[in-house]
Protein backbone atom coordinates (compact mmCIF):
# COMPACT_ATOMS: atom_id res chain seq x y z
CA UNK A 1 0.00 0.00 0.00
CA UNK A 2 2.78 2.22 0.94
CA UNK A 3 4.82 1.18 -2.11
CA UNK A 4 1.27 2.38 -4.24
CA UNK A 5 1.01 5.80 -2.82
CA UNK A 6 4.79 6.49 -3.34
CA UNK A 7 4.53 5.49 -7.19
CA UNK A 8 1.31 8.08 -7.72
CA UNK A 9 2.77 10.94 -5.52
CA UNK A 10 6.03 9.99 -8.63
CA UNK A 11 3.82 9.63 -11.25
CA UNK A 12 1.69 12.97 -10.63
CA UNK A 13 5.37 14.64 -9.93
CA UNK A 14 6.49 13.87 -13.12
CA UNK A 15 3.49 14.88 -14.66
CA UNK A 16 3.41 18.05 -13.27
CA UNK A 17 7.34 18.27 -13.88
CA UNK A 18 6.81 17.83 -17.15
CA UNK A 19 3.63 20.24 -17.86
CA UNK A 20 5.67 22.91 -16.12
CA UNK A 21 8.42 22.09 -18.31
CA UNK A 22 6.44 22.06 -21.62
CA UNK A 23 5.00 25.37 -20.12
CA UNK A 24 8.19 27.03 -21.09
CA UNK A 25 8.84 26.30 -24.56
CA UNK A 26 5.73 29.00 -25.53
CA UNK A 27 4.33 31.85 -23.84
CA UNK A 28 1.14 30.14 -21.46
CA UNK A 29 -0.72 32.15 -19.10
CA UNK A 30 -0.45 28.70 -16.67
CA UNK A 31 2.97 29.05 -16.85
CA UNK A 32 3.44 30.53 -13.35
CA UNK A 33 0.88 28.75 -11.93
CA UNK A 34 2.30 24.98 -13.51
CA UNK A 35 5.63 26.05 -11.46
CA UNK A 36 3.83 26.80 -8.37
CA UNK A 37 1.76 23.89 -7.81
CA UNK A 38 4.79 21.85 -8.86
CA UNK A 39 7.16 23.48 -6.15
CA UNK A 40 4.44 23.23 -3.32
CA UNK A 41 3.88 19.36 -4.15
CA UNK A 42 7.37 18.94 -3.85
CA UNK A 43 7.64 21.11 -0.60
CA UNK A 44 4.73 18.85 0.62
CA UNK A 45 6.59 15.72 -0.08
CA UNK A 46 8.01 14.26 3.35
CA UNK A 47 11.98 14.91 4.24
CA UNK A 48 12.95 11.45 4.86
CA UNK A 49 10.36 10.14 1.35
CA UNK A 50 11.83 13.07 -1.05
CA UNK A 51 15.07 10.86 -1.80
CA UNK A 52 13.07 7.81 -2.88
CA UNK A 53 10.17 9.37 -4.84
CA UNK A 54 13.01 11.77 -6.90
CA UNK A 55 14.82 8.24 -7.68
CA UNK A 56 11.09 7.06 -9.01
CA UNK A 57 10.53 10.69 -10.96
CA UNK A 58 13.77 10.02 -13.05
CA UNK A 59 12.90 6.71 -12.91
CA UNK A 60 9.60 7.30 -14.98
CA UNK A 61 11.77 9.71 -17.09
CA UNK A 62 14.16 7.68 -18.23
CA UNK A 63 14.13 5.58 -21.26
CA UNK A 64 15.51 2.22 -21.27
CA UNK A 65 18.62 1.27 -22.68
CA UNK A 66 17.65 -2.31 -23.72
CA UNK A 67 14.42 -1.38 -25.71
CA UNK A 68 15.06 -1.47 -29.61
CA UNK A 69 14.05 0.85 -31.91
CA UNK A 70 11.32 0.03 -34.21
CA UNK A 71 12.82 -0.47 -37.81
CA UNK A 72 9.96 1.38 -39.26
CA UNK A 73 10.20 4.79 -36.94
CA UNK A 74 10.87 7.90 -38.76
CA UNK A 75 12.99 10.32 -38.62
CA UNK A 76 10.77 12.99 -36.79
CA UNK A 77 9.89 10.12 -34.48
CA UNK A 78 13.66 10.22 -33.35
CA UNK A 79 13.94 13.73 -32.66
CA UNK A 80 10.91 13.91 -30.58
CA UNK A 81 12.16 10.94 -28.27
CA UNK A 82 15.28 12.76 -28.13
CA UNK A 83 13.93 16.15 -27.00
CA UNK A 84 11.15 14.19 -24.86
CA UNK A 85 14.77 12.66 -22.99
CA UNK A 86 16.43 16.15 -22.64
CA UNK A 87 13.60 17.66 -21.24
CA UNK A 88 13.29 14.64 -18.85
CA UNK A 89 16.49 15.36 -17.77
CA UNK A 90 16.10 18.93 -17.06
CA UNK A 91 13.29 18.04 -15.37
CA UNK A 92 15.16 15.97 -12.70
CA UNK A 93 18.31 18.36 -12.75
CA UNK A 94 15.57 20.94 -11.78
CA UNK A 95 14.16 18.90 -8.76
CA UNK A 96 17.68 17.94 -7.95
CA UNK A 97 18.11 21.83 -7.91
CA UNK A 98 15.02 22.46 -5.66
CA UNK A 99 16.12 19.74 -3.37
CA UNK A 100 19.78 20.87 -2.96
CA UNK A 101 17.86 24.65 -2.30
CA UNK A 102 15.98 22.78 0.30
CA UNK A 103 18.99 21.23 1.64
CA UNK A 104 20.87 24.93 1.81
CA UNK A 105 18.15 26.59 3.82
CA UNK A 106 18.02 23.73 5.96
CA UNK A 107 21.89 24.30 6.46
CA UNK A 108 21.13 28.26 6.84
CA UNK A 109 18.39 27.49 9.26
CA UNK A 110 20.85 25.05 10.79
CA UNK A 111 24.28 27.54 10.79
CA UNK A 112 21.80 30.22 11.77
CA UNK A 113 20.57 28.23 15.60
CA UNK A 114 24.42 27.25 15.70
CA UNK A 115 25.71 30.76 15.70
CA UNK A 116 22.64 32.12 18.15
CA UNK A 117 24.04 29.18 20.18
CA UNK A 118 27.68 29.83 19.77
CA UNK A 119 26.78 33.76 20.94
CA UNK A 120 24.83 32.90 23.88
CA UNK A 121 27.85 30.57 24.58
CA UNK A 122 30.01 33.61 24.29
CA UNK A 123 28.37 35.72 26.22
CA UNK A 124 27.55 32.85 29.32
CA UNK A 125 31.22 32.67 28.80
CA UNK A 126 31.94 36.28 29.10
CA UNK A 127 29.95 36.14 32.17
CA UNK A 128 31.50 33.06 33.79
CA UNK A 129 34.47 35.10 32.99
CA UNK A 130 33.43 37.76 34.92
CA UNK A 131 32.35 35.67 37.56
CA UNK A 132 35.19 34.30 37.47
CA UNK A 133 37.70 37.52 37.68
CA UNK A 134 35.21 38.79 40.64
CA UNK A 135 35.81 35.55 42.86
CA UNK A 136 39.66 35.80 42.14
CA UNK A 137 39.81 39.81 43.20
CA UNK A 138 37.34 38.68 46.53
CA UNK A 139 39.80 35.71 46.94
CA UNK A 140 42.56 38.34 47.05
CA UNK A 141 41.14 40.46 49.19
CA UNK A 142 40.29 37.50 51.78
CA UNK A 143 43.76 36.57 51.45
CA UNK A 144 45.02 39.90 52.04
CA UNK A 145 42.16 39.71 55.20
CA UNK A 146 43.50 36.61 56.56
CA UNK A 147 47.04 38.36 55.97
CA UNK A 148 46.12 41.22 58.58
CA UNK A 149 44.12 38.94 60.81
CA UNK A 150 47.44 36.58 61.22
CA UNK A 151 49.19 39.73 61.80
CA UNK A 152 46.94 40.99 64.00
CA UNK A 153 47.17 37.31 66.08
CA UNK A 154 50.96 37.48 66.17
CA UNK A 155 50.63 41.28 68.07
CA UNK A 156 47.77 39.52 70.09
CA UNK A 157 49.58 36.43 71.16
CA UNK A 158 52.86 38.36 71.57
CA UNK A 159 50.84 41.07 74.08
CA UNK A 160 49.38 37.75 75.91
CA UNK A 161 52.92 36.37 76.79
CA UNK A 162 53.95 39.96 77.58
CA UNK A 163 51.12 40.40 79.87
CA UNK A 164 51.57 36.53 81.41
CA UNK A 165 55.12 37.79 82.10
CA UNK A 166 53.92 41.07 83.77
CA UNK A 167 51.37 39.12 85.77
CA UNK A 168 54.10 36.33 87.52
CA UNK A 169 56.35 39.52 88.20
CA UNK A 170 53.06 40.83 90.02
CA UNK A 171 52.54 37.96 91.71
CA UNK A 172 56.42 37.30 92.70
CA UNK A 173 56.20 40.97 94.18
CA UNK A 174 52.45 40.81 95.90
CA UNK A 175 54.37 39.28 98.86
CA UNK A 176 56.10 42.11 98.84
CA UNK A 177 53.34 45.07 98.69
CA UNK A 178 51.49 42.78 101.70
CA UNK A 179 54.06 43.56 103.85
CA UNK A 180 53.80 47.01 102.61
CA UNK A 181 50.40 47.64 102.87
CA UNK A 182 50.59 46.47 106.56
CA UNK A 183 52.84 49.28 107.35
CA UNK A 184 50.82 51.63 105.36
CA UNK A 185 47.74 50.43 107.36
CA UNK A 186 49.79 51.35 110.58
CA UNK A 187 50.64 54.66 109.07
CA UNK A 188 46.96 55.58 108.58
CA UNK A 189 45.83 55.04 111.32
CA UNK A 190 48.34 57.23 113.03
CA UNK A 191 47.34 59.74 110.60
CA UNK A 192 43.47 59.49 111.42
CA UNK A 193 44.34 59.73 115.13
CA UNK A 194 46.07 63.19 114.04
CA UNK A 195 43.84 64.66 111.79
CA UNK A 196 41.04 64.21 114.41
CA UNK A 197 43.16 66.06 116.84
CA UNK A 198 43.83 68.51 114.05
CA UNK A 199 39.71 69.00 113.34
CA UNK A 200 39.26 69.81 116.80
CA UNK A 201 41.77 72.12 116.67
CA UNK A 202 40.54 73.75 113.42
CA UNK A 203 37.07 74.13 114.79
CA UNK A 204 37.89 76.02 117.80
CA UNK A 205 40.46 78.33 115.96
CA UNK A 206 37.07 79.19 113.46
CA UNK A 207 35.09 79.48 116.26
CA UNK A 208 37.56 82.30 117.51
CA UNK A 209 37.78 83.79 114.14
CA UNK A 210 34.14 84.55 113.47
CA UNK A 211 33.87 86.04 116.91
CA UNK A 212 36.40 88.44 115.64
CA UNK A 213 34.71 88.82 112.68
CA UNK A 214 31.72 89.46 113.71
CA UNK A 215 33.13 92.22 115.71
CA UNK A 216 35.46 93.57 112.61
CA UNK A 217 31.89 93.93 110.95
CA UNK A 218 30.63 95.70 113.53
CA UNK A 219 33.28 97.91 113.56
CA UNK A 220 33.60 98.41 109.66
CA UNK A 221 29.84 99.22 109.35
CA UNK A 222 30.07 101.57 112.00
CA UNK A 223 32.96 103.67 110.26
CA UNK A 224 31.01 103.08 106.98
CA UNK A 225 28.03 105.00 108.48
CA UNK A 226 29.84 107.61 109.65
CA UNK A 227 31.66 107.55 106.24
CA UNK A 228 28.41 107.64 104.31
CA UNK A 229 27.27 110.62 106.63
CA UNK A 230 29.93 112.31 105.84
CA UNK A 231 29.92 112.10 102.17
CA UNK A 232 26.48 113.12 102.48
CA UNK A 233 27.29 116.17 104.30
CA UNK A 234 30.19 117.37 101.85
CA UNK A 235 27.98 116.88 98.86
CA UNK A 236 25.19 118.74 100.53
CA UNK A 237 27.74 121.42 101.67
CA UNK A 238 28.70 121.58 97.69
CA UNK A 239 25.73 121.62 96.34
CA UNK A 240 24.77 124.79 98.75
CA UNK A 241 27.17 126.61 97.95
CA UNK A 242 25.81 126.47 93.75
CA UNK A 243 22.11 126.53 94.99
CA UNK A 244 21.86 128.04 98.65
CA UNK A 245 18.38 128.26 98.60
CA UNK A 246 17.71 124.76 98.11
CA UNK A 247 20.38 122.95 99.81
CA UNK A 248 20.32 124.87 103.27
CA UNK A 249 22.75 124.38 105.51
CA UNK A 250 20.02 123.92 108.68
CA UNK A 251 19.05 120.12 106.94
CA UNK A 252 20.89 117.16 108.14
CA UNK A 253 21.23 115.20 104.81
CA UNK A 254 20.52 111.44 105.37
CA UNK A 255 20.40 108.39 102.78
CA UNK A 256 16.69 109.32 102.67
CA UNK A 257 17.35 112.85 101.47
CA UNK A 258 19.86 111.81 98.67
CA UNK A 259 17.12 109.11 97.44
CA UNK A 260 14.60 112.30 96.80
CA UNK A 261 17.57 114.39 95.19
CA UNK A 262 17.54 111.01 92.96
CA UNK A 263 14.11 111.34 91.96
CA UNK A 264 13.82 114.98 91.51
CA UNK A 265 17.11 115.22 89.04
CA UNK A 266 15.40 111.76 87.33
CA UNK A 267 12.05 114.00 86.82
CA UNK A 268 13.97 117.53 85.99
CA UNK A 269 15.83 114.99 83.10
CA UNK A 270 12.52 114.04 82.06
CA UNK A 271 11.28 117.67 81.42
CA UNK A 272 14.38 118.99 79.92
CA UNK A 273 14.62 115.87 77.34
CA UNK A 274 10.97 117.06 76.24
CA UNK A 275 12.45 120.70 76.73
CA UNK A 276 14.76 119.38 73.87
CA UNK A 277 12.17 117.86 71.93
CA UNK A 278 10.06 120.99 71.83
CA UNK A 279 13.53 123.31 70.73
CA UNK A 280 14.01 120.39 67.88
CA UNK A 281 10.21 120.85 66.38
CA UNK A 282 10.23 124.63 66.97
CA UNK A 283 13.38 124.66 64.92
CA UNK A 284 12.51 122.42 62.01
CA UNK A 285 8.90 124.94 61.64
CA UNK A 286 11.33 128.23 61.53
CA UNK A 287 14.05 126.97 59.39
CA UNK A 288 14.35 128.76 56.02
CA UNK A 289 15.52 125.88 54.02
CA UNK A 290 15.92 127.56 50.90
CA UNK A 291 18.43 129.96 52.37
CA UNK A 292 22.01 128.47 52.55
CA UNK A 293 23.25 130.71 55.43
CA UNK A 294 19.54 130.47 57.60
CA UNK A 295 20.88 129.97 61.13
CA UNK A 296 17.98 128.11 62.69
CA UNK A 297 18.99 125.27 59.74
CA UNK A 298 23.13 125.15 61.33
CA UNK A 299 21.24 125.02 64.48
CA UNK A 300 19.05 122.24 63.59
CA UNK A 301 21.22 120.23 61.65
CA UNK A 302 24.06 120.10 64.23
CA UNK A 303 21.47 119.06 67.37
CA UNK A 304 20.02 116.50 65.27
CA UNK A 305 23.43 115.01 63.82
CA UNK A 306 24.98 114.60 67.00
CA UNK A 307 24.49 113.58 70.49
CA UNK A 308 21.57 114.90 73.33
CA UNK A 309 21.37 115.43 76.36
CA UNK A 310 20.72 111.73 77.51
CA UNK A 311 24.01 110.37 75.62
CA UNK A 312 26.15 113.28 77.08
CA UNK A 313 24.90 112.96 80.58
CA UNK A 314 25.20 109.25 80.41
CA UNK A 315 28.58 109.58 79.14
CA UNK A 316 29.70 112.14 82.29
CA UNK A 317 28.25 109.73 84.70
CA UNK A 318 29.78 107.21 83.77
CA UNK A 319 33.41 108.22 82.88
CA UNK A 320 33.11 111.81 84.18
CA UNK A 321 33.77 112.54 80.57
CA UNK A 322 32.57 115.30 77.85
CA UNK A 323 31.34 117.41 81.34
CA UNK A 324 31.13 120.69 78.86
CA UNK A 325 29.60 119.31 76.17
CA UNK A 326 26.81 118.65 78.69
CA UNK A 327 26.75 121.86 79.98
CA UNK A 328 26.71 123.69 76.77
CA UNK A 329 24.04 121.61 75.70
CA UNK A 330 22.05 122.40 78.52
CA UNK A 331 22.45 125.98 78.41
CA UNK A 332 21.70 126.18 74.42
CA UNK A 333 18.01 124.08 75.08
CA UNK A 334 16.69 126.27 77.45
CA UNK A 335 18.27 129.45 75.71
CA UNK A 336 16.77 128.43 72.71
CA UNK A 337 12.99 127.84 74.59
CA UNK A 338 13.08 131.24 76.35
CA UNK A 339 14.32 132.66 72.88
CA UNK A 340 11.55 130.76 71.01
CA UNK A 341 9.09 132.42 73.63
CA UNK A 342 10.47 136.48 73.74
CA UNK A 343 11.04 136.16 70.09
CA UNK A 344 7.56 135.06 69.67
CA UNK A 345 5.88 137.71 72.14
CA UNK A 346 8.10 140.52 70.22
CA UNK A 347 6.23 139.43 67.25
CA UNK A 348 3.31 139.91 68.75
CA UNK A 349 3.74 143.01 70.11
CA UNK A 350 4.85 144.10 66.34
CA UNK A 351 2.27 142.50 64.40
CA UNK A 352 0.30 146.21 64.81
CA UNK A 353 2.55 147.93 63.03
CA UNK A 354 3.31 145.28 60.39
CA UNK A 355 -0.27 144.38 59.76
CA UNK A 356 -0.91 148.52 59.41
CA UNK A 357 2.19 148.63 56.62
CA UNK A 358 0.05 146.04 54.68
CA UNK A 359 -3.41 147.17 54.85
CA UNK A 360 -2.19 150.60 53.93
CA UNK A 361 -4.07 151.31 50.80
CA UNK A 362 -2.06 154.20 49.73
CA UNK A 363 1.08 151.37 49.12
CA UNK A 364 -1.31 149.26 47.07
CA UNK A 365 -1.20 149.19 43.32
CA UNK A 366 -4.32 150.52 42.38
CA UNK A 367 -5.18 152.19 39.16
CA UNK A 368 -8.06 154.96 38.72
CA UNK A 369 -9.44 156.08 35.98
CA UNK A 370 -12.46 158.16 34.73
CA UNK A 371 -14.80 155.56 34.78
CA UNK A 372 -14.12 154.24 37.98
CA UNK A 373 -13.58 156.06 41.41
CA UNK A 374 -10.60 155.39 44.09
CA UNK A 375 -13.05 154.07 46.22
CA UNK A 376 -14.33 151.71 44.04
CA UNK A 377 -11.01 150.42 42.59
CA UNK A 378 -9.96 150.51 46.05
CA UNK A 379 -12.62 148.02 46.84
CA UNK A 380 -12.20 146.13 44.03
CA UNK A 381 -8.49 145.21 44.41
CA UNK A 382 -9.61 144.32 48.30
CA UNK A 383 -11.72 141.90 47.64
CA UNK A 384 -9.93 140.27 44.40
CA UNK A 385 -6.31 140.69 45.93
CA UNK A 386 -5.49 142.25 48.78
CA UNK A 387 -8.18 139.60 51.23
CA UNK A 388 -6.27 136.55 49.53
CA UNK A 389 -2.56 137.19 49.69
CA UNK A 390 -2.60 140.09 52.58
CA UNK A 391 -3.17 137.00 54.90
CA UNK A 392 -0.71 134.61 53.53
CA UNK A 393 1.83 137.27 53.18
CA UNK A 394 1.44 137.83 57.10
CA UNK A 395 1.88 134.43 58.21
CA UNK A 396 4.95 134.44 56.01
CA UNK A 397 6.31 137.36 57.67
CA UNK A 398 5.55 136.27 60.83
CA UNK A 399 7.62 133.64 60.50
CA UNK A 400 10.36 134.90 59.18
CA UNK A 401 10.60 137.37 61.93
CA UNK A 402 9.68 135.08 64.83
CA UNK A 403 12.45 133.06 63.57
CA UNK A 404 15.23 136.05 63.43
CA UNK A 405 13.73 137.54 66.87
CA UNK A 406 14.32 134.17 68.54
CA UNK A 407 17.99 134.19 67.05
CA UNK A 408 18.14 137.05 68.56
CA UNK A 409 17.52 136.57 71.82
CA UNK A 410 19.64 133.44 71.81
CA UNK A 411 22.45 135.07 71.17
CA UNK A 412 21.82 137.73 74.17
CA UNK A 413 21.04 134.62 76.33
CA UNK A 414 24.36 132.55 75.45
CA UNK A 415 26.15 135.60 75.87
CA UNK A 416 24.92 136.42 79.45
CA UNK A 417 26.73 134.32 82.34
Amino acid sequence: MSQAGETLAAGRLAILTRAAVEGRRYASAERAALEGICNRHVNQIDKKQRPAVLEEVERLFAKPESEPTPSGARLGESESGGAADVLRQRASLELKLRTEQEKGKELDQAYERERVEHREAVEALSLQQRKLKELQEDRSKLLSDVGALESKLRVEINATEQAELKYEKLKASRQIMGDQATEQAEQINALKADNERLKQELEAALKERDRDVAGAKEVAGAAEDARADAAFKRLWKRMGGEVPEVFVETNVPTEKTFEQLCDAFVELLRAFATLELHVHHLLRDLRQVSEKSDKLNHFYIMFTKNAGLAETLRDFLATGKRKGNFMNLLRAQQAWARAFASGAYKVIVRSPVTIADELNYKSWPIKGGFAKSEDAALGEYYKETAQKTIPEKLGTLFRKQAADMAYEDYNDLMKRK
